[in-house]
């Protein structure tokens, strides 16, 4: 009687997890060949931020503090983190930290500065959109709208908050900003809670005087709005200024 003969089973196929890869399972030069061919969209964040980090971590691996640093801040937040927030990470040291926030704010000052030259203010009408949000304050808001010469928005920056009725500042606080962001004019604009649209003359008074400030440094005031709930006015086409 022969012996039957045993015909030996294929070993098994490792089974393919539901999960895709693991990002830590990439070493980083795979990262950055990803990142070369397929552009950073093709990048998750954690990947995208051990690219940040990895160098900078000795005995930690990179996307190990990616992936701590995005649990424990969330991606909103990371570019917002201090100096000693950087210093806590393993691995960062005081260089680096400086180097990262400096990075960060780059980035913050680039992104705002594109939002404000989309927007140009030539018309009281366009002051007042831009400073819409003041009608519901319910304390007088002094704003600042700093101008190129293509009266393109470079900045816009709230001056002082005053008490329920008043906002007044001194000319150095409102030039300031001109000087800082090279601006060649400005426009004021703040708001009557009353929800009054008549000018006082404490308000006339103030912006003359803010005109003068300014002609002395070569800026030049183009006008002064006042906003509430029911609208806006503008002094110049009140013949205020």
């Amino acid at each position: 009687m022969h012996e039957a003969i045993r015909l030996s089973e294929p070993p098994d196929e490792p089974k393919k997890s539901a999960c895709p890869r693991l990002a830590h399972e990439y070493p980083e030069h795979l990262l950055r060949r990803r990142l070369i061919r397929a552009g950073p969209a093709g990048l998750t964040n954690t990947e995208l931020l051990s690219l940040v980090v990895k160098h900078t971590v000795q005995k930690a691996k990179g996307l190990q503090v990616a992936e701590n640093l995005l649990h424990r801040h969330g991606l909103k937040r990371i570019p917002g983190l201090t100096f000693g927030d950087w210093r806590k990470v393993p691995g960062i040291g005081a260089t680096r930290a400086c180097q990262l926030v400096a990075a960060f704010e780059l980035l913050r000052r680039s992104a705002d500065r594109v939002t404000e030259e989309a927007v140009r203010v030539s018309s009281p009408r366009e002051a007042y959109a831009a400073v819409r949000e003041l009608c519901r304050a319910q304390k007088e808001h002094l704003v600042g709208l700093y101008l190129d010469a293509q009266n393109c928005l470079i900045a816009k920056e709230t001056l002082s908050i005053g008490t329920l009725n008043t906002t007044r500042t001194h000319p150095r606080e409102v030039l300031e900003p001109a000087i800082r962001h090279h601006a060649l004019g400005f426009i004021l604009a703040h708001n009557h809670p009353s929800g009054s649209l008549v000018p006082s003359r404490d308000d006339v008074e103030f912006t003359r005087a803010m005109r003068r400030a300014a002609e002395i440094m070569g800026i030049d005031l183009y006008d002064h709005v006042v906003v509430a709930s029911t609208g806006f006015v503008s002094l110049k086409e009140k013949g205020l200024i």
